[in-house]
């Protein structure tokens, strides 16, 4: 399981915060247009930075997280930077319980669910977003590409320097998994941070039947949030749409 504690921590400056708010506007503007978005849900909102991306292009977003470290972190990013938003300490699972039929969209990016163990805890978290959603309501997914890492043709996932301060993530195969690790290089003199967790095999076909049995329709597949083609050996991301049945 992965340390929340380390990831909250550190979560800002291996992520970018607060300068990946606009770029990550930009990326999902044309979903928002398209799907006419006024009320979503981050699905593993982890510090914040969607959440404030939808604000800015007037969407009212609400923040659920498993982590309370993590849900730390964000409301503490949205208090500093002026902002009120709404936060559920909850897993994916309980989303439509908590919040029935209430959103326009649902948007789980970065890996949210790529921490699931096993397709029924995988499908189990799907179907509570799908329930979250209002009837015809749409979801976007972005996980990381994990084929090239399985094969061995990728290991680094990012790299960031902040102060002097090393930020590296990388996976590597075990076992038909995969060994993901966070390293934090620290400038002075202290001793390098690290935590690691197992991933599933959770590649495409894998990820589009447990969103197919969650219950959404009209599902589709892209290497990347601006709709390029999915490349199995080299897309970076693994990217899914798909509706809420009216």
């Amino acid at each position: 399981m992965r340390n929340f504690n380390f990831l909250a921590r550190h979560y800002n400056a291996m992520t970018g915060f607060p300068g990946r708010i606009a770029t990550l506007a930009d990326s999902i503007r044309p979903w928002v247009e398209e799907w006419r978005v006024t009320t979503a849900l981050d699905a593993g909102c982890g510090g914040g930075a969607l959440m404030f991306a939808l604000a800015d292009l007037r969407v009212a977003p609400t923040g659920l997280d498993l982590s309370e470290p993590m849900l730390r972190l964000a409301m503490d990013n949205a208090r500093q930077r002026g902002r009120t938003f709404v936060f559920h300490g909850a897993p994916h699972s309980s989303a439509g319980r908590i919040c029935p039929d209430t959103f326009d969209a649902v948007f789980c990016l970065g890996n949210s669910i790529i921490g699931e163990p096993d397709d029924a805890a995988m499908i189990e978290s799907l179907a509570g977003l799908n329930a979250a959603l209002r009837p015809g309501g749409h979801i976007l997914i972005q996980n990381l590409n994990l084929t090239p890492f399985l094969l061995g043709i990728k290991a680094l996932i990012a790299r960031r320097s902040v102060d002097g301060c090393g930020y590296l993530r990388f996976a590597v195969p075990v076992g038909g998994r995969l060994l993901f690790s966070a390293l934090v290089l620290p400038s002075g003199d202290e001793s390098p941070d690290i935590q690691s967790a197992i991933w599933e095999n959770w590649d495409k076909d894998r990820v589009l039947a447990c969103v197919w049995k969650a219950g959404f329709k009209h599902v589709e597949c892209y290497g990347s949030l601006d709709k390029k083609p999915f490349d199995l050996r080299h897309s970076t991301d693994l990217v899914i749409s798909a509706q809420r049945p009216v």
